[in-house]
């Protein structure tokens, strides 16, 4: 069940992650290519209009949290609830009857 959870949050942060990593990369090149014409077309002008620095849409928030949402509980539902899933344990190595050593392997309850 925690092995579940912390996939399950792995899977949730991990596209919601990616998603603000794309947007800012977005940005830069645009900022990029902004500065490209800008550079081009220089004039001597100083420009000290304040700038409202703005964050991102609610749209964008709202559409990571929904995909990152839907990868999580997708990867919740699927990860344990199976009923193919069998009970393993674990049997350590060990030495047989004979003298022989047994590696360790899973083995059905």
């Amino acid at each position: 069940m925690i092995r579940s959870l912390f996939v399950s949050l792995f899977f949730f942060f991990g596209p919601a992650l990616l998603l603000f990593m794309l947007r800012n990369l977005t940005l830069l090149l645009l900022l990029k290519a902004k500065g490209r014409q800008e550079q081009a077309h220089q004039v001597e002008v100083i420009d000290i209009t304040p700038v409202k620095k703005g964050r991102a849409p609610t749209w964008f928030y709202a559409l990571v949290v929904a995909i990152s949402l839907s990868c999580a509980v997708t990867v919740f539902m699927n990860l344990d609830h199976g009923e193919d899933t069998e009970v393993q344990h674990y049997v350590p190595a060990h030495v047989d009857e004979s003298g022989n050593v047994v590696s360790g392997d899973w083995q059905n309850k």
